[in-house]
């Protein structure tokens, strides 16, 4: 295991520096200027300041001078300084990571939870109307497009019904919990904050339900089509040959082989949901990196661009890495591979 471990790791910071070159390139390869963003439209006409903040950011040099300095800096940790905000890259990504990663994380529960007790349903009522409702609903979760489901959601459930909080990750004029995880929901329980936990878990339960639907339904037919092919086996007809009842043998065998594909679908989603949260972010103003990384593309942002890719492969890959040693525990014969 240590040998197949060690493997994976090796291969990370070779994918990394490639994630980071395409990121570099592509992110410089638009036309337009960042000194608009740096200096301002009213100082580009000031070719002293034009000149002074050219030679400040390094935009003087050339492309490969400047991507040198970049991989010279992000060796010893420094992802540069972002051109909006003045700060380090990396101090931005470190304040706005723990809200997409909470936002993302419950997403990822509540598609892993209501998707294989989906599954198990649907398999179990195969040809009936729950397993055609359950195909339905997984068949649109896939398909629909979460920035329209989520306008859809808050102009229903906020706007007209009023039973929904307003977009934000509190309530106005809510102070936040103390900051221990970034995680609103831990920090308020931390804390001792019940009313304050509440207010966090309602603001977070909508955008991370409409985050996981297209996950939800993918765990919802995987389930349900593993659990069909497994009712077929030897082992099951054996079981019930031997007079286990039905429900016994698909809750203590089936499901079990049958959840074993979606360690492979949690650990590529993670990253996936992580990178993906920027619509979900924007519709609720949801202060994460995806509403940072929209902010700096619009901003032509270099640093931000590029640190924001690095941070999404970092967790893509990492997902990716649990994945297989989850894989590997599971099944040996993976570690041979």
């Amino acid at each position: 295991m240590l040998r197949f471990t060690l493997r994976r790791l090796a291969l990370i910071p070779l994918l990394l520096w490639g994630i980071v070159t395409i990121a570099f390139f592509l992110s410089r390869s638009v036309s337009s200027n960042p000194l608009v963003t740096i200096v301002g439209e009213r100082n580009l006409g000031n070719p002293d300041v034009v000149a002074a903040a050219t030679r400040r950011w390094g935009l003087d040099k050339s492309l490969p001078e400047q991507y040198w300095v970049y991989l010279s800096n992000l060796v010893h940790g420094d992802l540069g300084t972002s051109f909006r905000t003045k700060s380090p890259v990396l101090d931005d990504l470190g304040a706005r990571l723990p809200a997409t990663l909470e936002l993302a994380f419950t997403a990822l529960v509540i598609a892993v939870v209501l998707g294989t007790l989906g599954g198990v349903v649907a398999a179990r009522n195969k040809g009936r109307a729950a397993d055609g409702v359950l195909r339905v609903a997984a068949l649109a979760g896939s398909s629909l497009p979460v920035f329209w489901v989520g306008l859809i959601f808050l102009f229903v459930f906020y706007a007209t019904l009023g039973i929904a909080p307003s977009p934000g990750r509190l309530s106005a004029r809510v102070i936040p919990p103390p900051d221990v995880t970034g995680f609103y929901t831990v920090d308020s329980l931390l804390a001792g904050d019940w009313p304050l936990f509440t207010d966090a878990f309602a603001h977070l339960l909508m955008p991370a339900f409409i985050m996981s639907l297209a996950l939800l339904g993918t765990v919802i037919r995987l389930v349900r089509s593993q659990m069909l092919e497994e009712q077929g086996a030897d082992y099951v007809r054996t079981a019930r040959a031997k007079g286990m009842a039905r429900g016994q043998v698909l809750n203590r065998h089936v499901l079990k082989n049958a959840i074993t594909p979606v360690v492979t679908l949690i650990g590529v989603s993670v990253g996936l949901l992580i990178m993906g949260a920027v619509l979900i972010e924007t519709i609720f103003s949801w202060n994460g990196i995806g509403t940072y990384a929209v902010e700096s593309s619009r901003g032509l942002d270099f640093p931000a661009i590029t640190g924001v890719c690095l941070v999404g492969g970092v967790l893509f890959l990492l997902g990716n890495l649990l994945t297989d040693i989850a894989y590997a525990t599971i099944d040996p014969r993976v570690r041979l591979s």
